[in-house]
């Protein structure tokens, strides 16, 4: 098989499932609630530092007229303009976790209701090649809309008063993005090996949910301690000690690297300056293997697929 074999219906799968999330209004829906939660998210930061700026400033004013000599200077100074962003964690965390399993999850299952599944499998491009540009027109829509977002996010910067951006922030709030797409991959992925391995609809949609729920609840508070209104907290997060003990000492060891949630968290705080620890490049490599893997894994489903009885309940 020649590569204009591969590439001619790999493109045309990629925009067949790009025309459909958009015909649907998933496209739209999914654009639309990320840019609401964006502006929410800068607005909410920027009204919390605003008002905490403001009662220093009034807190100063008192001590100074009061003669004190010493005033301590405003801790916020100290902490990135992009930690106005940190409430993007929670809402990639929860909503844009969720809707990505969803995307994924009826990317296949809207083929299967459909009946179409046996005559695409039927055609030349095969199997590997059908998952493929299902994946890829997945991704190309989560990518589009996290590229939105960014732009929101820069828009809105340049349109709030007293909110300036240094360009190695604009790199760092790159980044974020970037990370985001990474997790939100692998969910997209997992909702679409579900949907390809499963008959049942509604089991098939919600497996991934409850493997959501482990690796961004149970496993972090399983290995850290942390209660989970904690784990939903990233500037509460960026600072909490880790449980000590044998029995948290053992599951860090062996849950830590499944605790995908926990790891997205790091590296989100760390791209928003809300965290001082270094750059854990481990992390980022564990979510791209996720990613890969629950991609390769829908690839062999679909392999092991029966079309004689494709029925979905």
């Amino acid at each position: 098989m020649n590569s204009s074999r591969i590439v001619a219906p790999l493109r045309t799968i990629i925009a067949h499932e790009l025309r459909t999330l958009r015909r649907e209004g998933t496209f739209s829906t999914l654009f639309g609630i990320f840019s609401a939660v964006t502006l929410f998210s800068v607005f909410i930061g920027w009204s919390t530092r605003s008002t905490t700026l403001a009662i220093y400033a009034v807190t100063a004013a008192i001590l100074k007229a009061a003669g004190v000599s010493h005033i301590a200077p405003n801790p916020l100074l100290g902490i990135s303009t992009l930690a106005i962003f940190n409430n993007l964690i929670i809402y990639t965390l929860l909503v844009g976790a969720l809707l990505a399993i969803v995307i994924g999850h009826r990317s296949f299952v809207r083929d299967r209701k459909s009946g179409v599944v046996p005559l695409l499998l039927s055609r030349p491009a095969g199997r590997p090649l059908y998952i493929a540009g299902k994946l890829c027109g997945i991704s190309a829509a989560l990518l589009l809309v996290l590229c939105g977002m960014f732009v929101v996010s820069v828009l809105s910067t340049l349109f709030i008063p007293a909110l300036y951006l240094s360009g190695g922030e604009f790199l760092s709030l790159a980044a974020f993005y970037a990370v985001s797409f990474v997790y939100l991959a692998f969910f997209a992925a997992l909702g679409l090996l579900f949907g390809v391995y499963m008959s049942n609809e509604s089991l098939a949609l919600l497996a991934p949910v409850l493997a959501w729920i482990a690796v961004v609840f149970i496993l972090p508070e399983l290995s850290t301690g942390q209660n989970p209104v904690s784990l939903l907290n990233p500037v509460t997060l960026a600072h909490a000690p880790a449980a000590s003990g044998a029995f948290f000492s053992y599951a860090r060891a062996i849950l830590g690297p499944f605790s995908f949630g926990q790891d997205y968290t790091a590296l989100a705080l760390h791209f928003l300056r809300i965290s001082a620890n270094a750059l854990n490049v481990g992390a980022i490599l564990k979510l791209l293997a996720a990613s890969m893997i629950a991609g390769a894994a829908s690839v062999f489903a679909l392999q092991k697929y029966s079309t004689a009885a494709d029925q979905i309940a």
